[in-house]
C-alpha cells in the first residue's frame, strides 16, 4: 500500500510550494484549466500567502514521501449555503488510481468534515475523461455554459457537474466496490485543522 498526505498549502515547506508552481505549469495541467500561461514564481507565491487568510478556498497538496504528485482544492466554499467548488490535478506520472481515490477521499471530507450538502466543479468540455469520473461517483451534470472560455484560440464551453450529500449516500457503497482494487491500493491521510 502506498501512502498519500493532503497537506494544506499554507503548511508545505518552500520546496514543495515551488514543486506545486512546477506542477501548476505542467502542459497537460495547464490545457485543463481556465488559464493556460505559464504561471511565473512571484504569481504563485502572492496566491499562495492570499490563501492564509482565505476562508473560501482550502488547497491541499498531493504528497508521497514528501513529494508533491498533485493538488485538491476547494473554493467558493460558502457556509450559509452548504456548498462548495472543487477541482484536482495530478503529475502527469501520477500512478493509475490515484484520482479514483482523492475524489472519493474528497468528497468525503466535503460531507463528513465540513459539513457541506452540496459539491460542485466545472469540467472543460474538452476533457471527457474527467467528466466521465465525475460521473462515476454519482455527479450529475446540471448544464452547459457554451463557449465560455478561449484555450488555444477557440471559445470552448465548460460542463457544470454537482452532487448532493444525498445523492453521494445512496451510491457511495457501489462507487467503494466499483472502486476497490484502487481503494486497497492506496492510504490517503487528510491533515486539516479548522480555522
Amino acid at each position: 500500500m502506498t501512502d498519500f498526505i493532503l497537506r494544506e498549502i499554507t503548511n508545505c515547506t518552500q520546496r514543495q510550494k515551488k514543486a506545486v508552481l512546477d506542477l501548476r505549469n505542467q502542459e497537460n495541467v495547464r490545457k485543463s484549466m481556465y488559464t493556460e500561461h505559464e504561471i511565473l514564481m512571484n504569481e504563485h507565491l502572492d496566491w499562495v500567502e492570499r490563501l492564509q487568510n482565505d476562508k473560501r478556498q482550502i488547497v491541499f497538496v498531493v504528497l508521497m514521501d514528501n513529494e508533491v504528485c498533485g493538488v485538491v482544492y476547494l473554493n467558493a466554499i460558502d457556509r450559509l449555503h452548504l456548498k462548495s467548488d472543487w477541482g484536482f490535478y495530478l503529475d502527469v506520472n501520477a500512478r493509475v488510481g490515484l484520482g479514483a481515490v482523492l475524489e472519493f477521499n474528497l468528497i468525503n471530507f466535503v460531507f463528513d468534515k465540513l459539513g457541506l450538502e452540496k459539491l460542485n466543479c466545472e469540467v472543460i468540455e474538452t476533457n471527457e475523461l474527467v467528466a466521465k469520473l465525475h460521473k462515476k461517483f454519482g455527479f450529475v451534470e446540471e448544464g452547459l455554459r457554451r463557449e465560455n472560455i478561449i484555450k488555444n484560440h477557440k471559445r470552448i464551453g465548460v460542463r457544470f457537474f454537482g452532487l448532493t450529500k444525498s445523492d453521494w449516500l445512496k451510491h457511495k457503497e457501489e462507487v467503494m466496490v466499483r472502486y476497490e482494487k484502487a481503494m486497497k491500493k492506496f492510504d490517503l491521510e487528510i491533515e486539516y485543522e479548522p480555522s
